[in-house]
């Protein structure tokens, strides 16, 4: 009876252990949870919302692109040329050009200037003005004239009677009243989009339908195979962390199905089509305009003109897809996540074939990839990446090193990209960016070169400060030096300037001077406008030492 009570107490802890363990073992697979599930989120989860982003943070751009979208504003961007390697440029130090811009989003104004300096003078401008359908052009050391063009109803009529613009429209082959209807479609649509009530291609709309109605995502990830794997050390955010590892299949025939299910919907989507029908009715009624219906061939209509570019996307389509599931084949991956889920490391492998040559007839094009993301304020920030492909004794090799740091104030980053092949075609080609930027005095400084074999091609920097900022607002940037050199400094060139955005400042108002109604004028006005024209042309050429 005493070994019976000792057998049952033994049988009650085995009994006890193992469900303590399963309990155990079940708590942490659901913790971990579904390697596959673990792996698509580490993917997706790559940039996320709500990260740090240092160039939001700094400058507020998102809120820039708002207000240059929506509110009244005004802008401008001047350099000029400080010294050039070629003496004959170097003669024109201190000259340069000048634009800037308003807009009024309430009265649905604005203007534009371009001014070209020689001196340091204005040497010419280039006005513009839009307010109340009326177009305005002038430039005044040119002409005394202020041009005008009134856009509003009437318009048909007004290019129909013009005294010089309908027959010179007609001797060119082009219908005053087809344009007249064509330009009021045109800024009737301009209209639209600028009230934001349509855009002639919603491409974010597209992508919302895609998400929503295309299964060719669900089917990927459905055909992806995901086991666990060994672990591994990485440096994540400037620490060694252990990460889990997964083994991870993707099969050709899954990246194939995946690229036909998703170039299917967009083929059907019948509001793209719509869009894109649109934009095809406009190019019918530009190509019936410029005298496509005179020339004795009849003009696609729009309908047609679509067809036709359907079925011949299509076919292009089919014919890439056909050619990748000839050249493609299974992609074998190892990922590693951290312990918060994210991506740290990817490392894969692949062959690609020719598709004009049998398996005796070649080897395969192997393919081994790589990349780790090192992260910093946001994950990757820094990353190693490279692709490396073989044929043969051929060899090529893909790298991109991304490097950087932020503390709040301090920005540094920088990318280096090289592309090296080995063999009978050996080459070294590389690309380097760098850039600083401090928000306690707003100095920034941004570098950027490419070179082949050793040999600097191009450089290009620039250096200078943002000195007024209100973030999201307004913004100053000075620049001190923008310096262009090519083959190795052979020959060079140094530009200086500044950059302004901001809020509206004063009224958008229309421009001054004896207005002109370009298509009311006659053609004496015409010739002596022409006249006026050549002597300041000629002018303008003696001031800036063009004409002796």
């Amino acid at each position: 009876m005493e070994l019976t009570k000792q057998m049952k107490m033994a049988a009650a802890g085995a009994a006890a252990v193992i469900v303590v363990g399963g309990g155990v073992f079940a708590f942490t697979q659901m913790s971990e949870g579904d390697p596959k599930e673990t792996v698509i989120k580490a993917f997706e989860n790559i940039y996320t919302e709500g990260q740090t982003d240092p160039l939001e943070e700094l400058f507020g751009l998102s809120e820039f692109a708002k207000t240059e979208a929506s509110s009244s504003s005004e802008g401008g961007l001047t350099l000029k040329l400080d010294s050039c390697s070629e003496p004959a440029v170097n003669a024109y130090a201190g000259s340069g050009l000048r634009i800037e811009g308003k807009e009024d989003t309430d009265s649905h104004k604005s203007s534009f200037n371009m001014g070209v300096i020689y001196n340091g003078m204005d040497l010419a401008n280039l006005n513009l003005y839009y307010g109340d359908h009326t177009l305005m052009a002038a430039v005044p050391e040119l002409s005394s004239r202020v041009f005008t063009l009134d856009l509003g109803e009437g318009l048909g009529d007004r290019v129909k009677n013009s005294p010089v613009v309908a027959p010179a429209l007609e001797q060119n082959g082009i219908d005053p009243a087809a344009l007249a209807e064509y330009l009021n479609t045109l800024l009737a649509q301009a209209q639209q989009e600028d009230e934001g009530q349509t855009e002639s291609l919603d491409l974010k709309g597209l992508m919302n339908r895609y998400r929503e109605g295309c299964k060719a995502e669900d089917d990927f990830k459905a055909a992806m195979t995901v086991k666990k794997g060994e672990k591994g050390t990485f440096t994540v955010d400037g620490k060694e962390v252990s990460c889990k590892g997964y083994e991870v299949s993707i099969s050709k025939d899954a990246m194939i199905s995946f690229l036909r299910t998703s170039s299917d919907f967009f083929l059907q989507d019948e509001t793209l089509k719509n869009e894109f029908l649109n934009q095809m009715e406009m190019s019918v009624q530009l190509g019936q305009l410029m005298g496509g219906n005179g020339t004795g061939q009849e003009f696609p209509t729009a309908k047609e003109m679509q067809e036709q570019t359907y079925e011949e996307a299509k076919a292009n389509i089919d014919e890439m897809i056909s050619f990748l599931e000839s050249s493609l084949n299974d992609v074998q991956m190892t990922v590693h996540v951290d312990s918060k889920g994210r991506l740290v490391s990817v490392k894969g492998t692949t062959s690609l074939n020719d598709p004009d040559k049998t398996e005796t007839e070649s080897e395969p094009v192997s393919v081994n990839f790589s990349c780790e993301l090192k992260g910093g304020s946001y994950l990757t920030q820094n990353l190693n990446a490279q692709v490396e492909m073989v044929n043969g004794d051929e060899t090529l090799v893909l790298t991109a090193a991304k490097d950087g740091t932020y503390d709040g104030k301090q920005l540094t980053g920088g990318l280096d990209l090289e592309m090296k092949s080995t063999g009978a075609m050996s080459e070294e080609w590389k690309a380097a960016f760098d850039g600083s930027y401090n928000s306690d005095g707003g100095a920034y400084d941004l570098q950027a070169a490419v070179s082949q074999d050793g040999l600097e091609l191009v450089s290009l920097s620039a250096k200078g400060a943002v000195d007024q900022l209100e973030k999201g607002k307004s913004i100053h940037v000075a620049i001190d030096s923008i310096t262009a050199s090519a083959m190795g400094d052979t020959g060079n060139v140094v530009l200086s300037g500044e950059y302004h955005f901001g809020p509206l400042s004063g009224e958008v108002v229309p421009l001054e001077g004896e207005t002109m109604d370009i298509l009311a004028a006659t053609e004496e006005e015409w010739n002596a406008v022409a006249m006026e024209i050549l002597f300041g042309a000629i002018g303008i050429g003696g001031e800036a030492g063009l004409i002796q």
